[in-house]
């Protein structure tokens, strides 16, 4: 069993939207899939209930049990934990989990919101004082490529101060994110070639990562 934590105390990062399609493209690829919502908006289970498909399972974990729990979970290979947007004890045990595989911090590609994202590395500092964490800045959202380039040293600047990697895959902002979710499916399964290609991106860099 690997798992995959995706955690941003900054609210409007995408994670419940990268959580669930990171779920869908491992089921894709024959993974027995468990999405965990731990926020309290249950906008995982919402995309689960959505989904047609019985191609993954989704629970519920509200209680800083996460940690403890997630060894009863070893019959799944896959496991993607969905934060809340907010420090809280389950903020931490979803971060302490993710001892069991990497952690994956989105954030949007403006100087400001990379510096809201180091509270949730300033968790990560403490997590790792118990146990190791590998983790992952993301870009998200980008719209123009210059913006990102422009945010990027103060992103580098963090990731060396926290000891944290920015992965190499970036995702724009598109209409399809949205509206596929609505639908409950991946990017993967719709019809915009640049959306699936960034996603398919995302996972193949995530997957080695993870069994590396």
């Amino acid at each position: 069993m690997k798992v995959v934590v995706v955690a941003n105390q900054k609210g409007g990062v995408g994670k419940s939207t990268i959580a669930c399609n990171l779920a869908v493209a491992f089921a894709l690829e024959g993974e027995k899939v468990l999405l965990v919502d731990a926020d309290t908006q249950e906008s995982s289970l919402s995309f689960r209930a959505m989904r047609e498909k019985d191609d993954i399972s989704a629970i519920a974990i509200t209680k800083p049990t996460i940690h403890k729990d997630i060894g009863n979970f070893k019959n799944f290979d896959i496991v993607i934990i969905d934060t809340g947007g907010r420090d809280s004890a389950v903020f931490r045990s979803a971060i302490m989990a993710a001892s069991h595989g990497i952690l994956i911090i989105p954030t949007l590609p403006s100087v400001y919101d990379i510096w809201a994202t180091e509270d949730t590395l300033k968790v990560l500092k403490d997590a790792r004082a118990f146990t190791d964490i590998p983790a992952y800045l993301l870009i998200n959202q980008v719209i123009r490529a210059k913006i990102v380039r422009e945010a990027e040293e103060t992103l580098e600047e963090l990731a060396r101060q926290y000891e944290v990697e920015v992965l190499r895959t970036r995702l724009f902002s598109r209409v399809v994110f949205r509206n596929s979710i609505k639908e409950g499916k991946s990017v993967l399964e719709m019809d915009d070639e640049k959306a699936k290609k960034e996603m398919k991106a995302l996972y193949e860099e995530i997957k080695e990562k993870l069994f590396s």
